[in-house]
């Protein structure tokens, strides 16, 4: 992001200070070189420029307002180069390079907060690093404080609110994602967020409406449909589930979230009319191939489907790798899904 105009004019006044108090044209090469640099850097090489020559500026004796401007002008470097790091983290699956920049990029938002304590966006973005790295508190602290800075920030407000409902708290997730609405009632990830702490509140009919109202507003996004599938599908209601589940795939026929919930439909549903054993079992493979990374979920969902073909000695298999992956509160229902299996029986949703 190049500078405001306020900055870009701040960089003119102290050019022309420079030269009234005479010093030395090294300092003056450096001030305009950083003048320019800011004005175009973007990507990490050119950022580190601007944070060097700020650097190299720091031993001589400035100016008050001088030495204001270039700590602005780091804090705003480091906080956009934090963002480059941040970047490139999300394009790599090594997780030791994810953590390597991971690392670099949270080193840079708080030096850019040490430097300037009112920048909103680059405690904002420390938040999202120390969330990344599993530091939660850290996180929702540095939440708050952005939040506090700028009240109308919606990217902290809707972020505090994905990590409370990470955090099983649905009840202060579901009053942020409404605040957010209250300022973008267009804003689909709030809407989704409301909608799945309705959900897991257990208000199902605000929950259908949130979801429906999400749907009326990104009708061709498909994760957006299957997020309603699913819902329809926990609820019973197995025909627009099913009709959920098939728009979403003809949106991206290869999204595992929903070839997974229409497998599990069509393997497990109580109603004939809707189970299809062979489509099911097509589909399930289909989501173990394309998930990434695969979860207990994909092969519970394979076990149902090779189950409903009489596949018992395969499904047993696949539960076991199931309950390899699944978190200790889903174990339970794989154990159940396992002794049916072993006594040569499909399973089937209970009837709602």
């Amino acid at each position: 992001m190049p500078k405001t105009l306020i900055q870009s004019a701040l960089t003119c006044l102290f050019l022309l200070s420079w030269v009234s108090l005479g010093h030395g044209q090294d300092v003056k090469a450096l001030v305009t070189q950083a003048a320019q640099l800011s004005d175009k850097a973007e990507t990490q090489e050119e950022l580190t420029q601007v944070i060097d020559i700020c650097e190299q500026v720091k031993p001589v004796e400035l100016a008050e307002d001088q030495a204001a401007y270039f700590t602005q002008l780091e804090a705003w470097a480091r906080n956009k180069r934090g963002e480059r790091y941040a970047e490139a983290s999300l394009q790599t699956e090594d997780p030791k390079q994810i953590r390597t920049l991971e690392a670099a990029a949270l080193k840079d938002f708080s030096l850019a907060v040490s430097l300037n304590p009112k920048h909103w966006q680059a405690i904002h973005n420390r938040a999202v690093s120390y969330a990344m790295l599993g530091q939660t508190e850290k996180a929702l602290a540095d939440l708050d404080l952005a939040i506090q800075l700028n009240p109308k920030f919606q990217t902290a407000i809707y972020n505090k609110a994905e990590l409370l409902y990470e955090l099983g708290q649905f009840p202060s997730a579901l009053k942020l994602y409404q605040q957010v609405l209250k300022i973008d009632p267009k804003d689909l990830g709030s809407m989704t967020g409301q909608a799945h702490c309705f959900y897991r509140l257990e208000n199902f009919k605000a929950a259908m409406t949130a979801y429906n109202q999400a749907v009326k507003l990104a009708p061709n996004n498909p994760l957006v449909l299957a997020n309603r599938a699913d819902a329809y599908s926990d609820l019973g209601y197995w025909k627009d589930a099913i009709l959920d589940y098939k728009q979403a795939l003809t949106l991206d026929k290869e999204l595992p979230r929903a070839q997974q919930g229409l497998a599990w439909v069509l393997a497990t549903c109580p109603d004939e009319t809707y189970r299809n054993p062979e489509l099911a079992l097509r589909f399930a493979k289909a989501a173990v191939a394309q998930a990434q990374p695969v979860t207990f979920r994909e092969y519970d969902t394979l076990a149902a489907a090779e189950a409903a073909m009489g596949q018992f000695d395969v499904a047993r298999q696949r539960v076991g790798e199931a309950l390899k992956a699944a978190p200790k509160s889903e174990k339970p229902f794989l154990q159940h899904r396992l002794a049916l299996y072993e006594h040569r029986q499909p399973y089937r949703e209970p009837k709602r």
